[in-house]
């Protein structure tokens, strides 16, 4: 009887026991399937938006930064894979990142007037993804213009040929900017809103520095009979014959706000020196010598005596009967001496406010147009300056 009332004891612990184990069991498979379902319906990230440059935008800069946003519902962290080029479908060969954290890339420098093609696939940390779409941009177009390839190295500088260094390459114009090439980017500066026109004066927004404030200066006198360039009120017009002779009447600031606008630049008085005569010591960028075959100055008997000439045209050709020798600078530059002066980036003095002219103009005797000779002017008075253009260098 005993021996019976204990085993129905034992019998009903047992029972307990499994019940409790069946329980826990079943809690556990109960988390687990709640735990799987929380991961099964962990969501993708949201589709990139908010994009920079936006889609189909023309014009875009040649150093544009590409930028987004995503988010993910879940808050989970992302990264990101990115492809870029100029294939209207970008696929692995314009994988250009991955697994970045940040929401910008930037490709470099690119090439004008390029159609380019990106997209984003976002990744979040429980293996989802979300494939934007492809969008598409096209880079603004450049000016065409000629360069001449300046190594880095030696060269003199000054009257006394003193030896300085210039330890990086750079390029510089071939040509004096034109009329027609000034007109040009008057044009997509007033589209864009960053020039004002009257019938006298072109102005435009300069940013200051250390001897002028930020504010509105004047870029160009077209009141002038000199300039050569009108306005009709709608556009810009040149006086025919003039469009590729230099652009006079152009403050720095004008010259200034042209370079910016291709992302190009002025160059330094350095920078100008070397190009017009290297490591020569010559007192012009080809010799010695001078005539008037060879460059525009006082009285040089061109087809245009006093004042300017087309760019480039003392290299060795016959223009109105007119017979030119070939005058370049050691590094293929025209018009370094004579035709009109170049302004330059550099300061005249450290408490001077004026810019620095290189290269003398039709308007000087020839003194004026020696490689090492030096002028400075109010970078913005338009009044005087009938003789003064410039040209640019890059990078």
């Amino acid at each position: 009887m005993l021996k019976k009332r204990n085993e129905r004891k034992v019998n009903l612990l047992k029972s307990k026991i499994n019940l409790v184990l069946t329980v826990i069991i079943i809690g556990l498979l109960i988390f687990s399937c709640s735990e799987k379902s929380t991961e099964l319906s962990n969501d993708n990230p949201a589709e990139p938006s908010n994009i920079s440059p936006a889609d189909n935008a023309t014009d875009i800069s040649i150093n544009q930064t590409l930028n987004w946003s995503c988010s993910d519902p879940e808050s989970d962290p992302l990264t990101y894979d990115v492809y870029f080029g100029t294939v209207p479908i970008p696929g692995s060969s314009e994988l250009v990142s991955t697994g970045q954290t940040g929401t910008t890339y930037n490709p470099g420098t690119l090439n004008y007037e390029t159609t380019y093609y990106w997209k984003i696939i976002a990744h979040d940390d429980h293996d989802n993804s979300i494939t934007g779409d492809v969008w598409d941009f096209t880079t603004i177009i450049g000016s065409v213009f000629e360069w001449c390839q300046v190594s880095s190295g030696d060269f003199t500088y000054g009257e006394d040929d003193e030896i300085l260094n210039i330890d990086y390459d750079y390029e510089i114009m071939k040509y004096e900017v034109t009329n027609q090439q000034y007109v040009t980017y008057m044009q997509e500066a007033m589209n864009a809103g960053d020039i004002t026109v009257t019938t006298a004066t072109v102005e435009g927004y300069y940013e200051g520095d250390i001897h002028w404030s930020a504010g509105t200066y004047q870029f160009l006198d077209i009141d002038s009979g000199t300039c050569h360039i009108d306005w009709t009120g709608t556009e810009f017009t040149i006086v025919s014959g003039f469009e590729d002779h230099p652009i006079v009447k152009v403050t720095w600031f004008g010259s200034l706000a042209y370079a910016d606008h291709y992302e190009i630049r002025l160059p330094t008085e350095h920078e100008w020196e070397k190009a017009a005569r290297g490591n020569t010591g010559y007192k012009f960028p080809w010799g010695e010598n001078i005539d008037g075959s060879r460059a525009n100055y006082w009285s040089s008997g061109d087809p245009w005596d006093q004042g300017t000439t087309p760019v480039g045209i003392y290299d060795g050709q016959v223009i109105q009967g007119f017979q030119t020798t070939n005058s370049p600078s050691p590094f293929g530059a025209y018009d370094m001496a004579g035709n009109v002066w170049e302004w330059t980036d550099s300061w005249w003095s450290d408490t001077s406010s004026h810019r620095i002219l290189r290269g003398g103009a039709h308007g000087y005797v020839i003194m004026y147009l020696y490689s090492y000779r030096r002028s400075h002017k109010d970078p913005s008075n338009l009044f005087s300056y009938t003789g003064v253009g410039f040209r640019c260098v890059r990078p």
